[in-house]
């Protein structure tokens, strides 16, 4: 019995805690609205006061870029002035030290400027420096090439053949057939050789004799002198020079040459540096330069074909009247054979002087060079003696224009009336001298004349 009233009491207790427990929750679950009504009250408290916070904090945001952007543009314009003051400071020392060294190095009074001469080796240095990687070509080419011209024209020259005028070279000199029969040796011989040249001849002017691209070119007289080859007399030569192919060659880039006799056995070879030779019967020997400076027992040659005779000869008067007895006045119609016979000790100089009347007033003399060259005006060319100019410097001749100037510089394959040139050659330094100061004061005084009277010299 007791037992089952302590049951009973459990069981009430446990019933009144649950309606208890019951009633708890109810009220919290009433009460949990309440609560979240005031949380959000507080919310939207909380949400409104940060708005105006951060409006506050971006204004003083604002305010401070643009604070320093004012900073930055401030910066920048004292660094562009600081700048701008160094510059400009620079530039004043720059001026100054200017100054200072053109005071220092200006002379007090100015010394006439002194003509550097060139020496032959400093020449032939200068001309390795110009060199490209192309190779000369071999003395045996210059020799075979010269020999063939030689062999096919010494028969009709012994036989006085050729005299024919066949046409017109593209200097504007005659075209004997004796040239003709040169230019066809020349071109069949190139033909075999088979190498990459470029040549100019008188007659052919300028030529490439290859498919691919030429690496030489030559420069060929086969005849200077075909007037007196044409008439059986020896002053006649085969005249070959070589230089590499650049633009505007001149008399200075000219590496190796060979003049060849053609009715001797006879040939005259050099390589820019290394001196002149001459071949004779398969023996070769150095040259022999006449040492003679006195003018009375002078032998000297003057070239005359196409120069007018009343210019040249009354220049040369005085010369060949002193000269004619003791020594020797020759009239030569080669160039190259007249340069070369300084190397046999045969002449002691050679002159062509009429190019300087032509060039000084031309006005007065143009109408009397036209006559002598028959409708054309003629003189040296370059192809005249672009072989024996090298070959006489080489043997240490003397050679210049009329004016006295170098020759080096003149170019190689214009042949227009203003590039055509004056020569006096000698074989020694005193000699050469003597010839330009004879040869000045005697075309000074005919010009000086020609230009009183205003007359031409035919008409004087």
């Amino acid at each position: 019995m007791v037992k089952k009233k302590t049951k009973t009491k459990l069981k009430t207790k446990k019933k009144t805690i649950s309606k208890k427990g019951k009633k708890t929750k109810a009220a919290a679950i009433k009460r949990k609205p309440a609560k979240k009504k005031a949380a959000a009250k507080s919310k939207t408290k909380k949400t409104r006061k940060p708005s105006v916070a951060k409006a506050k904090k971006t204004t003083a945001r604002k305010k401070k870029t643009v604070l320093k952007s004012k900073k930055s543009v401030t910066k920048k314009k004292s660094a562009t002035k600081k700048k701008s003051a160094v510059k400009k400071k620079a530039v004043a020392t720059k001026k100054t030290v200017k100054a200072k060294m053109t005071k220092k190095t200006k002379p007090k009074a100015a010394a006439p400027k002194k003509r550097v001469k060139v020496t032959k080796k400093q020449a032939a240095a200068a001309v390795k420096e110009r060199r490209s990687k192309t190779k000369m070509l071999p003395k045996s080419f210059m020799f075979e090439l010269s020999a063939a011209i030689r062999d096919a024209v010494a028969p009709s020259i012994r036989a006085v053949k050729g005299r024919e005028i066949v046409g017109m070279a593209a200097s504007g000199d005659a075209t004997f057939k004796l040239d003709a029969i040169a230019e066809k040796a020349l071109l069949s011989f190139l033909r075999r050789s088979n190498l990459p040249v470029a040549y100019y001849s008188e007659d052919a002017g300028y030529k490439t004799f290859t498919s691919g691209r030429a690496e030489n070119l030559i420069i060929v007289d086969p005849i200077d002198g075909t007037r007196a080859a044409k008439s059986g007399f020896e002053s006649c030569v085969v005249s070959v020079a070589s230089t590499r192919v650049i633009e505007q060659p001149q008399m200075f880039d000219i590496e190796n040459a060979c003049v060849m006799e053609i009715l001797h056995d006879r040939t005259f070879y050099s390589e820019r540096g290394k001196g002149a030779r001459i071949y004779s019967e398969g023996h070769s020997r150095r040259p022999k330069l006449s040492e003679n400076n006195n003018l009375e027992l002078m032998s000297w040659a003057m070239t005359v074909p196409a120069r007018p005779a009343e210019l040249i000869f009354p220049t040369a008067a005085k010369l060949i009247d002193l000269t004619s007895l003791k020594g020797g006045f020759f009239a030569c119609n080669s160039t190259s054979y007249s340069l070369t016979r300084l190397l046999t000790n045969q002449l002691d100089a050679c002159v062509d002087f009429a190019n300087r009347y032509l060039r000084d007033i031309p006005d007065l003399v143009e109408e009397h060079f036209i006559n002598a060259g028959r409708g054309i005006i003629l003189g040296i060319c370059p192809y005249d003696f672009a072989a024996s100019l090298l070959i006489a410097q080489e043997a240490g001749c003397i050679v210049t224009d009329a004016y006295g100037k170098s020759l080096d510089e003149v170019p190689v394959l214009d042949t227009s009336t203003s590039n055509m040139r004056s020569l006096i050659a000698a074989a020694n330094e005193n000699l050469h001298s003597k010839l330009m100061l004879f040869f000045e004061t005697r075309i000074n005084q005919f010009e000086a004349l020609f230009k009183r009277r205003g007359k031409k010299p035919a008409q004087s």
